[in-house]
């Protein structure tokens, strides 16, 4: 059973990804060092995201530069008082994008005659919002009060975590103790003790939002109420654990 988001609630992935190696030093009384095992190993958790962002632009051409930006700027006004009207604060709208470019006629080379200078014969215009929600059963109504108002344009929705600082915590302690396990079967195969830890090295963190409900530049016409599942956001932490070897271990006898 999936368990719902709630700080602090995390799911470990089955089978955590482990990468082990093993050094061992011969004792060296000049350097003073006495044989380690090193162990590298990751684990990952996953988390329901609290946080969504919907990016929704216009895109509109015409003859003249000035007609081109007062469409898209009339269509954006129509989505940012619907988006709104929904409860969403106008500081979780920002724009991304804004844009004026010429259209230039296709011109294809004539055998035999000079190139000819680019001719300009219109101008596209375009304006990228994006709206951060916290309410995630609110996405697709707020994706289809803004194509209700005007928006040709879906470029995408991004999920995430406001704050992952425990996310990530968890996911480095279940990478401690799988390093500590990898360690411990090492030195039982061998015949040796492991002493106490000499190195730990934190490998950084890797998050992956789930992917993205559309990822592209999608013109969008008409079409249903749009329905929105976020996944999970999978964190994964990485550490190197270098352990002394204290001596040889009760499975040494014999070899």
């Amino acid at each position: 059973m999936r368990s719902k988001w709630v700080p602090g609630s995390f799911l470990v992935a089955a089978g955590a990804l482990l990468a082990s190696s093993l050094v061992l030093a011969q004792d060296d009384p000049r350097a003073g060092r006495p044989p380690v095992i090193t162990v590298s190993a990751s684990a990952e958790v996953s988390a329901q995201p609290d946080e969504a962002v919907v990016r929704l632009g216009v895109l509109a051409q015409a003859p003249e530069a000035a007609d081109a930006q007062q469409r898209v700027n009339e269509t954006m006004q129509r989505i940012l008082a619907a988006v709104t009207a929904l409860g969403v604060a106008e500081r979780s709208v920002r724009t991304e994008d804004l844009s004026l470019t010429p259209v230039y006629a296709d011109q294809r080379p004539v055998p035999d005659r000079e190139p000819q200078e680019p001719r300009i014969v219109g101008y596209r215009a375009s304006n990228v919002v994006a709206v951060e929600v916290t309410e995630l059963a609110r996405v697709g109504e707020i994706i289809d009060a803004g194509i209700g108002a005007g928006a040709n344009q879906l470029q995408g929705i991004s999920f995430g975590l406001r704050d992952d600082a425990e996310a990530r915590a968890q996911a480095m302690r279940q990478a401690v103790a799988e390093a500590a396990l990898q360690a411990r079967a090492i030195a039982d195969a061998l015949g040796v003790r492991l002493g106490r830890v000499r190195e730990v090295v934190g490998g950084g963190y890797e998050v992956r939002p789930p992917m993205p409900y559309m990822n592209a530049r999608y013109a969008v016409a008409e079409m249903a109420s749009t329905p929105v599942q976020p996944g999970d956001i999978a964190i994964t932490a990485n550490v190197t654990v270098t352990y002394d070897i204290a001596g040889d271990g009760p499975g040494a006898r014999g070899r």
